[in-house]
C-alpha cells in the first residue's frame, strides 16, 4: 500500500485524529458512567439522633435520607420475584420507613443468610436502647471499578493516539507549507 502524496498527509492524519476522537468519546462517557454508580451504601446511627443513609461511588457521595427513630418501621430482606422459570431467588436487605423502602445494598445476593445477617444487625440496634453508635455499610463498587476503569483506560489510550495523530497533522502541515509556500 502506498503512502499518500506529501500534499495530502496532513489531511489523512487529520481525518484519522478526528475518527479516533469520535471513537474515544463513548469509552470515556461509559467509563465515567460506571465509575459514577452509587454502589456503596452506608447507614450511620448516632445515639438519640437520626439515622443517615448515604450512597457513594468512586466519584461522588450523596445523602439518600435522614430518618428519625420513629420514622423507621423495620429492616427486612427483600426477595426478587423473577418471572423466569428456574430463576434462582436473590435477596437484598432494605430499610422500611414511613417515606418508603430504601435498599441497604446496591447489588442483590444469592445468599439469603448474608442479607438476613445484615438486616438483623440493623434491626437489633434499632430495637435496642441505642446507647452506642452504629455504622454499617455494603460496598459493591468493585465491579464498577473494574468495568469503569477498563472503559476509561481504553478511552484514554485512544485519546492519546488521537493527540499523537493531531501532533503529526500539525507537523505535516508545517512541512507542506515549507514545500508549497502560499502565494
Amino acid at each position: 500500500m502506498r503512502a499518500p502524496p506529501a500534499s495530502r498527509r496532513s489531511r489523512a492524519t487529520a481525518i484519522g485524529a478526528t475518527a479516533f476522537l469520535i471513537l474515544a468519546l463513548p469509552f470515556l462517557v461509559l467509563g465515567v458512567f460506571f465509575l459514577g454508580q452509587k454502589a456503596r451504601l452506608d447507614l450511620r446511627c448516632e445515639p438519640r439522633a437520626a439515622c443517615v443513609l448515604t450512597s457513594s461511588s468512586w466519584l461522588s457521595h450523596d445523602e439518600v435520607g435522614r430518618y428519625e427513630p420513629q420514622d423507621i418501621r423495620r429492616v427486612d430482606v427483600a426477595r426478587s420475584r423473577s418471572t423466569r422459570s428456574g430463576a434462582a431467588p436473590i435477596f437484598r436487605p432494605r430499610l422500611e420507613t414511613t417515606s418508603g423502602a430504601q435498599p441497604l445494598a446496591y447489588q442483590w445476593t444469592e445468599d439469603e443468610s448474608e442479607a438476613a445477617a445484615f438486616a438483623d444487625t440493623v434491626q437489633r440496634y434499632l430495637s435496642g436502647p441505642r446507647t452506642e453508635a452504629l455504622h454499617v455499610f455494603r460496598d459493591d463498587r468493585r465491579a464498577s471499578l473494574r468495568v469503569g476503569g477498563a472503559f476509561t483506560g481504553v478511552g484514554l489510550a485512544v485519546l492519546a493516539l488521537c493527540l499523537w495523530l493531531a501532533a503529526r497533522t500539525v507537523a505535516h502541515r508545517r512541512a507542506e507549507r515549507t514545500v508549497h509556500p502560499p502565494p
